[in-house]
């Protein structure tokens, strides 16, 4: 059953251990972000957010990373929230931050060392927190920088917990490879390509031919160039691979990706940053061919709407909160509850639409998911 091999295998009791350490790590960061900021002075005495701004002189596109970071500790009862008439107050309580850095990481280590790249991670986004708030700096700036790039380079290539999005989406992606004959293949939103070097290498693991056309697409050229080369290690031949620029905030005729050319579009953690998500979704709906396949593989909100540690990070990039709110398609911004999905694939026309593992049953199981794939097939 794919739930139990998700379970214990992908998704393991190690992995959900290490997770909770992350958990813990991030709750003291942020405490940290606090006391460097001195913003745990004003929080004292009651105050809303749009006080705190004031008063830090913050610029107002950190309004929404402020409130995020009050509302996480909320959460594990470090902070109160009080609505007095129309603002909400918000002021730290007596509970105290017990939790050490140093201790959690070399725990996490001993536990799973192939966690720490989330770690250092989360120091590095930490460490120019108050940068950010200040907004002398944006996430791009942090995180792309010349001397940090070595530490998102191993985040998203080489971290235990997000190689469980390219595992798993790489995993059903492959079942419908082998459904079809030559199929040609779409990936969006590539980035550093570690869903594409996930898919080679299981084939290559179960001795599965290449007989497919794939393109490799993403907004940037240097991901372009950076996945080519990565692919050229991993297989001696790429003939039957592209590499193009793709902006699916943009129509795809306009770029070069005719309507019903391919079998199979499918990306990993890149649909939730669609500016116009009922947008992307029809363009990729008129490029499959009938009864071809959208794959999609994101982290999501579990029932009951849980904050999400990788928010920390995602919160000081701008394209994550840029994106058009809509009732029917996306209801908040960011990451979408795994219904959701559901719902607007099949808004859009999609049909036997279904999230791979099953959500319900999985949710029964183990009360924090955050990795789906959804799925979804074109009519004829």
């Amino acid at each position: 059953m794919f739930e139990e091999w998700y379970l214990n295998e992908v998704f393991s009791s190690k992995i959900r251990d290490a997770w909770k350490l992350t958990d813990y790590y991030l709750l003291r960061s942020i405490f940290n972000i606090l006391d460097k900021s001195s913003i745990i002075k004003l929080l004292k005495t009651p105050i809303s957010i749009n006080t705190i701004m004031k008063v830090k002189k913050y610029p107002k596109r950190v309004f929404s990373s402020i409130q995020w970071i009050l509302e996480r500790l909320v959460l594990d009862g470090y902070v109160n929230k009080i609505k007095k008439r129309n603002e909400i107050l918000y002021s730290i309580t007596d509970k105290k931050m017990e939790y050490n850095l140093d201790e959690i990481k070399n725990k996490a280590y001993d536990l799973a060392p192939e966690s720490i790249s989330a770690f250092n991670m989360l120091k590095l986004i930490t460490d120019n927190y108050t940068e950010y708030l200040s907004g002398s700096k944006n996430g791009i700036d942090i995180i792309f920088s010349s001397e940090n790039i070595d530490i998102t380079n191993e985040y998203y290539r080489n971290n235990l917990f997000y190689n469980v999005h390219n595992i798993v989406g790489a995993r059903i992606l492959n079942w419908e490879i082998n459904k079809k004959i030559n199929p040609v293949i779409l990936e969006v939103g590539g980035g550093l390509g570690g869903g594409t070097k996930e898919l080679l290498k299981q084939r290559i693991e179960s001795n599965e031919n290449l007989d497919f056309n794939y393109y490799f697409t993403d907004i940037a050229n240097k991901m372009l160039r950076d996945t080519k080369k990565e692919v050229l290690r991993a297989i001696d031949n790429i003939e039957r691979f592209e590499f193009q620029k793709l902006d699916f905030n943009k129509d795809l005729k306009s770029q070069g990706f005719d309507e019903n050319s391919f079998d199979i579009i499918w990306g990993v953690n890149a649909l939730h940053v669609a500016n116009d998500l009922r947008f992307t979704l029809n363009e990729f709906y008129k490029v499959l061919k009938p009864r071809g396949i959208l794959i999609i593989c994101e982290t999501v909100r579990p029932d009951g709407n849980k904050m999400i540690q990788q928010e920390i990070l995602l919160n000081t990039i701008d394209d994550y909160w840029n994106v058009k709110v809509d009732k029917e398609i996306r209801p908040c911004h960011g990451f979408m509850k795994w219904n959701d999905w559901v719902k607007a694939l099949k808004i859009v026309g999609f049909f036997d639409v279904k999230t791979i593992p099953d959500m319900v049953y999985l949710q029964g199981k183990y009360d924090n998911c955050y990795v789906s794939v959804i799925v979804g097939s074109k009519k004829n």
